[in-house]
């Protein structure tokens, strides 16, 4: 069973070794981080801390995943409080009392657990005070007698009146207006005397629940709601812009792999124009008379004839070609071109997904990467993170046209015999590999011919998206 604790500022990360050894303890939980686990059945997901502005907030979606694929996810304290909050009716557990004023409806903000805190080097160290700790000490400061419930209403709005940046109980006592002085003294007095930080306690419990296997945190199971419709574009766009694998000191996803495989490999325009009539036709990619099976399928929806003179698929060099393959062409172009931010390696042709392929693609992605690398400002000074250089359109559009052998005006129709809608679309996808094409050419993918053990699909054709 492998532990994966997402943790920042609620605790320190020595902490979480302590109260759940062997854990896996990663940084704030962010879109997509869920997604790149390699965890299932049996395995625990503890999120107790996530960003909220500095990268996208993990999506319910991400969650959900995790749960209908058997992973235990719980989440205490901060952000894991809030999705176990709105996901608990789905199966994810919540422990801790901020968990339970977001399940009751007492705290419905996320702003009451945001919390400005220093970089991951200084240990995610707390700037500001989140509002919910606040709540929680003036609820246990009216239990103890200090302030009745009136005073404690008033030293919340108080709180929530500043914005979660400058939250502090400095700032409550500097800006509280004269008539609240004294109750301000008064509940700081007792704070200093009793402090009390319900997001450390929160996390603390989760870890010690989860070292102690508490049968409160079980997986998923028959009792809770179903999961329906998990699967949509959406999700599957995630995945494959985050799920992937490492190689050569990079993570490559599946959205670099189609890249490669669709942009680097000499067959793809073949094996994707026969993947996209296959589809049409409902037949095998490999069956030799696929063309006609298309055409006969097409022929019957009525989208055969010969194309009128405004059918954009066709470029001008074009227009002159005989009826049969003028409509084929057009088949391909309108029913296999797909956004680049919707790539994925399920749009690539089956005979170019196998697992040797795939792993040339990877080896290709990772040089790639690593060469982008190099790719640094010459200026001086800072340096956004994962800044670098950037290719001119003429530039990725003159490295492609050049390895794909045509004129740079038919550059479109060649990046819509690859499957991209045009060719914003191919800039996109084309400009990483620029670097990798400049220094070593042809990466001369291993050939589809040779490959034993290619995939069989059958109507397993990309379909137009968008």
């Amino acid at each position: 069973m492998t532990d994966v604790v997402f943790i920042g500022p609620s605790l320190p990360a020595g902490e979480v070794v302590r109260l759940l050894p062997d854990a896996v303890v990663l940084p704030p939980v962010a879109h997509g981080d869920l997604l790149r686990l390699d965890v299932g059945p049996g395995d625990r997901v503890l999120i107790i801390d996530g960003f909220f502005l500095q990268h996208p907030p993990v999506r319910h979606r991400e969650i959900l995943d995790l749960l209908d694929r058997g992973v235990t996810v719980a989440g205490a304290a901060s952000m894991g409080a809030l999705r176990a909050a709105e996901l608990w009716p789905f199966g994810m557990r919540g422990v801790g009392e901020v968990f339970q004023l977001y399940r009751d409806g007492v705290v419905t903000g996320d702003d009451e657990v945001a919390v400005v805190h220093g970089p991951a080097e200084e240990g995610h160290r707390t700037l500001s005070e989140p509002l919910v700790n606040v709540r929680v000490a003036l609820r246990r400061a009216v239990a103890a007698g200090v302030l009745d419930d009136a005073e404690a209403t008033l030293l919340l709005e108080l709180g929530r009146d500043l914005p979660f940046r400058q939250r502090s109980y400095r700032a409550l006592e500097r800006t509280a207006p004269p008539a609240a002085a004294d109750t301000v003294d008064r509940f700081l007095a007792w704070h200093r005397r009793d402090p009390w930080d319900a997001k450390s306690a929160d996390a603390r419990l989760l870890l010690t629940m989860a070292a102690a296997g508490a049968p409160e945190l079980r997986p998923r199971h028959a009792d809770d709601q179903p999961i329906d419709n998990l699967h949509t574009r959406f999700l599957d766009s995630w995945r494959a812009r985050f799920a992937g694998s490492p190689a050569g000191g990079h993570w490559v996803t599946e959205r670099d792999l189609a890249a490669v495989l669709l942009l680097l490999h000499p067959e793809a325009p073949a094996w994707h124009r026969r993947g996209v009539l296959a589809g049409l036709a409902e037949v095998d990619i490999t069956d030799p008379t696929v063309e006609e099976r298309a055409l006969e399928a097409a022929h019957r929806r009525g989208l055969t004839g010969p194309p009128p003179d405004g059918w954009d698929w066709l470029t001008a060099g074009e227009r002159g070609l005989d009826d049969r393959e003028a409509v084929l062409r057009v088949l391909v172009r309108a029913f296999g071109t797909t956004p680049y931010r919707s790539l994925a390696l399920w749009m690539v042709a089956a005979p170019l997904r196998t697992p040797r392929l795939r792993d040339a693609a990877r080896q290709v992605a990772a040089t790639a990467a690593a060469l982008n690398e190099t790719l640094v400002p010459r200026t001086t000074g800072h340096r956004r993170p994962g800044g670098r250089l950037h290719f001119r359109t003429e530039v990725v559009d003159a490295c492609f046209a050049r390895l794909w052998g045509c004129a740079a005006d038919g550059l479109e129709a060649a990046a819509w015999d690859r499957g991209f809608v045009d060719l914003a679309a191919f800039r996109y996808a084309a400009e990483p590999l620029v670097a990798y094409v400049r220094a070593v050419g042809d990466p001369r993918l291993p050939a589809v011919a040779g490959d034993r053990t290619r995939e069989n699909t059958r109507a397993g054709a990309p379909a137009r998206v968008g």
